[in-house]
């Protein structure tokens, strides 16, 4: 597990959400009839905040637009050192969000690049694991298996390489591979092992002692959690999965996500880190 030092350096970027609403409907966790409680969704964002900079990690706030999904920042790109891979949303209601993303990152010191051709929502659909030599990079509804030789190609600079583990989401309710699956060191996670196809189930169990969560847990988005250190960062009502951490090391912190749960996200959804 990291030690304290690097815990210190953990950035974070965040966005209020100052305009965040259930306004269409792109996944299976979005029902118009069922309305954000804008007051909770900011007190909530606000505990998700302060706790994460309890556990060590300083945040940094994206100004937020009148785009109700910007918040979730976990999509907007996929960031090794100061290069960015920036997400080109698969769906259009997210599409605008991408030049926002861009003015950003290039205002606070990133390299950016973005294809225009081929889908892909960033560390929602790929996660640094292993101590940053491989990339999990998920193929399925948001993002296309063309994307991840063009995101090795831009984040590997001057002799930073790294490998891409692919692996296929199948259940529509687990849309991203940060629903359903949580590195929580270089090799221990997190799963939902039946949001993957077999051969991907059968490739990450070789590369991770793989802790599985149950479907009532993942429903609860278990696995969208925010890892610092030993801080595990959670929705709340996830007791089980609690108890099995703190037998591995662990401290889980629970923030309550109701209102992003509405939206078909939770703690990892509302997060993008900056650094390794």
């Amino acid at each position: 597990m990291m030690n304290e030092e690097t815990m210190d350096a953990c950035r974070i970027l965040m966005c209020r959400p100052t305009y965040f609403k259930v306004s269409y409907s792109i996944n299976p966790w979005m029902e118009m009839k069922d309305p954000v409680d804008t007051k909770k969704a900011m007190e909530q964002w606000n505990a998700l905040k302060s706790t994460i900079e309890k556990c060590g990690a300083t945040v940094e706030v994206m100004d937020a637009k009148d785009l109700p999904d910007l918040v979730f920042t976990a999509n907007a790109a996929v960031v090794r050192g100061k290069q960015v891979y920036l997400a080109n949303f698969a769906l259009q209601e997210r599409k605008a969000e991408w030049k926002i993303n861009d003015e950003w990152f290039r205002q606070n010191g990133f390299n950016t690049f973005f294809n225009a051709t081929i889908p892909h929502e960033g560390t929602g659909d790929a996660l640094w694991c292993c101590n940053g030599t491989v990339l999990v990079a998920a193929v399925g509804p948001r993002s296309d298996v063309r994307a991840l030789p063009d995101i090795q190609q831009k984040l590997q600079t001057n002799g930073d390489t790294f490998k891409i583990l692919a692996v296929r989401l199948v259940d529509d309710r687990f849309y991203h591979l940060d629903t359903a699956f949580c590195p929580l060191n270089d090799k221990l996670a997190l799963w939902f092992p039946q949001a993957f196809d077999p051969v991907s189930q059968h490739n990450m169990s070789n590369y991770f002692q793989l802790l599985p969560v149950s479907e009532s847990e993942a429903k609860r988005f278990a696995c969208n959690a925010v890892v610092i250190g030993n801080h595990v960062i959670m929705n709340e009502g996830c007791e089980r999965i609690a108890q099995l951490l703190d037998r591995h090391g662990f401290k889980v912190h629970f923030v309550p996500m109701s209102e992003f749960l509405k939206s078909g996200g939770s703690a990892k959804c509302l997060t993008l880190r900056l650094n390794p």
